[in-house]
């Protein structure tokens, strides 16, 4: 392995590498007070209560400290991942043993009933986690295994067609596609308040004059009547958020049975865009037909064009098509993605924003024309107030928070991908050269323009401003948990995901310089990774603290920081699952040529390195082995 030692000395460590080691320290004591406060004395959750009979809300029980293996994996204490087990655990008991109206239980076999993956994609964050943080736990790796094999073609819960290539449900699980009801779904939590009133129908074919009609018992009943009818059977793009599972299992056992089944399933969906003018049909019948239960209708599906659009859309041709990345090397599945945006943009209206800047208004959805009368704040609008429509398309506004185009640039890191992200920014609304303070959304959008500024040069002070904005949100849920001295009165779903102290995502971005995942099921991918040699752990050294300065198509600029009291010794991989090639290195006047997927890093104590690495990204077969493993780097 390629050594490198390094040799400058440091009168002390610089802001954004003490920031760095106290967010470390801070969310660790902090997580210790959270499971004390908001677990019961069995270390269960609280939610569900013991009455509790639904099929929503376990991923948001997962979500309270889905990102606890994360930081652990970057260098958090043992903590982080013995809290984790510990929780995931008892969230599983508690799951089991909460009813459905179904007859069986909201989670049989450890995995969740029957649900759609927009929710199934967050609770499984949790699972591709626990890859980074404990690759050799035979029950990790185990629980990786039995969970994508729900979805092969030889599955008794019959959840995929491996002949027509579609999973055979918007909603599937451990019983199934069979188990999709909105009645039960639909009524609780969201009910036809939440879900249409401010978001719209989305068919006009119906004999509602407004979605709020649907605010009467008896036109909520028939609306959930006409979705069993058209939206509980067949496939949907959002289960392209499956190829993550499948491609989590890959990373563990480099079983060729899961990467196929990324490959097919996702060119399925790419043949099915093609037969639909280049634009992804948002249902697919059981007989692979578009449109098989809405009339013939490309739009109109679950979570499609004309139910809450590209935002729901756009998930799962990204992170399948990352996945597709990772594990084949080849960058044009990034073409799938990139088509329905810049299908997006050609629809697109230029709106001035200032006497500089105009900003782009793309169409988010799709549907047939009609007044839809719905609250659509900050879209465009005809001259009687109702939502803008053109040539189907409506809902214009700008790319908002979404970080699709922002992905795409960030696994391809071409000119002209860049100058897409460019092309959506909202000029109205958003400041690159400005770090967010306020409470951090689940999504961890926005900050990603801020790092690119930094990453261009043109925001310097973006390690230290996003590390404060990091110890400001600990610091708000710490509050939280000293003055509510104890279990909230309102327990809901979100109460441990309202109140998990830990935040990685500014983590992310400077010691890996990785984005925050797809949340909705995305992998991390990343430039780097750090391990601790001494321990044989993931993450960095205790003490040690990492800066990616720069991300470019050749390759990364990095800095290692030793501020603590004793000499440590480190890996560096390149990609966070060994993907990437380290071609050649600069560091103190020196050049290397590693042709390697690690370097070791000798840092004796109060000292520091920078240095430069060209990468070749994609090269090697992708798995979460650490590089001490005699398997690892599998080269392709």
């Amino acid at each position: 392995m390629f050594d490198i030692e390094a040799s400058r000395s440091l009168t002390r460590p610089p802001e954004w590498a003490a920031l760095q080691r106290t967010l470390f320290e801070t969310m660790a004591t902090s997580v210790d007070r959270f499971v004390d406060e908001y677990f019961d004395e069995d270390g269960e959750p609280y939610w569900p209560p013991e009455d509790h009979v639904g099929v929503d809300g376990f991923d948001d029980v997962i979500e309270g400290f889905y990102n606890w293996p994360l930081v652990y994996a970057m260098g958090g204490d043992e903590r982080f991942l013995e809290h984790a087990r510990a929780a995931y655990e008892r969230a599983l008991r508690r799951g089991s043993e909460t009813e459905t109206p179904f007859g069986h239980p909201m989670v049989v076999d450890e995995f969740e009933q029957c649900r759609d993956w927009f929710h199934m994609g967050e609770g499984n964050l949790f699972t591709y986690n626990m890859g980074l943080a404990a690759p050799g736990d035979e029950t990790v790796v185990d629980r990786a295994e039995r969970f994508a094999q729900l979805y092969l073609d030889d599955a008794e819960v019959n959840n995929y067609d491996g002949e027509k290539r579609l999973v055979r449900g918007p909603m599937s699980g451990s019983m199934g596609p069979n188990f999709c009801d909105f009645a039960a779904y639909e009524h609780h939590p969201y009910g036809a308040d939440y879900r249409w009133a401010r978001h719209g129908l989305p068919w006009r074919d119906l004999e509602f004059d407004e979605a709020t009609d649907l605010l009467e018992s008896e036109n909520e009943k028939r609306l959930f009547e006409v979705l069993n009818e058209r939206c509980a059977k067949g496939d949907i793009p959002l289960n392209l958020n499956i190829t993550s599972l499948m491609t989590n299992a890959y990373l563990h056992t480099g079983d060729d049975r899961y990467r196929e089944w990324v490959t097919d399933y996702l060119e399925a969906w790419r043949e099915r865009t093609a037969e639909n003018d280049g634009i992804i049909p948002d249902n697919v019948g059981r007989s692979g037909e578009i449109g098989e239960y809405i009339g013939g209708k490309w739009y109109g599906g679950y979570y499609g064009w004309s139910w809450g659009g590209w935002h729901y859309v756009g998930i799962g041709p990204t992170v399948a098509a990352e996945n597709a990345v990772l594990l084949e090397g080849d960058r044009e599945y990034l073409e799938f993605p990139r088509s329905q945006l810049d299908v997006l943009i050609e629809n697109g209206i230029e709106v001035s924003e200032d006497a500089v800047h105009d900003t782009l208004y793309i169409p988010h959805k799709y549907g047939d024309p009609g007044d839809y009368h719905y609250d659509a704040s900050g879209v465009l609008t005809e001259d009687d107030g109702e939502v803008y429509w053109r040539d189907g398309w409506y809902e214009f506004q700008p790319h908002q928070d979404d970080p699709y185009a922002f992905h795409l640039w960030y696994m391809s890191l071409s000119e002209a991908d860049r100058e897409r992200v460019d092309r959506l920014r909202d000029w109205g609304s958003r400041d690159w050269k400005q770090v967010d303070f306020r409470p951090s959304n689940k999504h961890g959008a926005g900050q990603e323009y801020a790092w690119l500024a930094y990453l261009d040069g043109d925001f310097p002070a973006y390690p230290e401003r996003i590390m404060e904005a990091n110890h400001a949100h600990v610091q708000q849920h710490r509050e939280l948990m000293r003055t509510e001295g104890g279990l909230p009165d309102d327990v809901d779903e979100d109460y441990l995901r309202d109140r998990n102290p830990v935040f990685h995502r500014g983590l992310l971005q400077l010691t890996m310089g990785a984005p925050q995942p797809v949340y909705y099921g995305g992998l991390v991918m990343a430039q780097v990774r750090h391990f601790d040699l001494e321990r044989e752990r993931p993450g960095l050294p205790a003490g040690v603290s990492a800066l990616v300065t720069d991300v470019t198509r050749e390759g990364i600029d990095l800095t290692l920081v030793n501020g603590g009291g004793a000499d440590r010794e480190l890996i560096v991989q390149a990609g966070a699952y060994g993907e990437h090639e380290f071609t050649s290195l600069e560091h103190d006047g020196e050049r290397g040529h590693p042709e390697s997927n690690a370097i070791r890093v000798s840092l004796p104590s109060g000292t520091r390195v920078s240095l430069s690495a060209a990468l070749e990204r994609f090269v090697n077969d992708p798995a979460y082995e650490p590089p001490w493993s005699d398997s690892q780097a599998r080269v392709r």
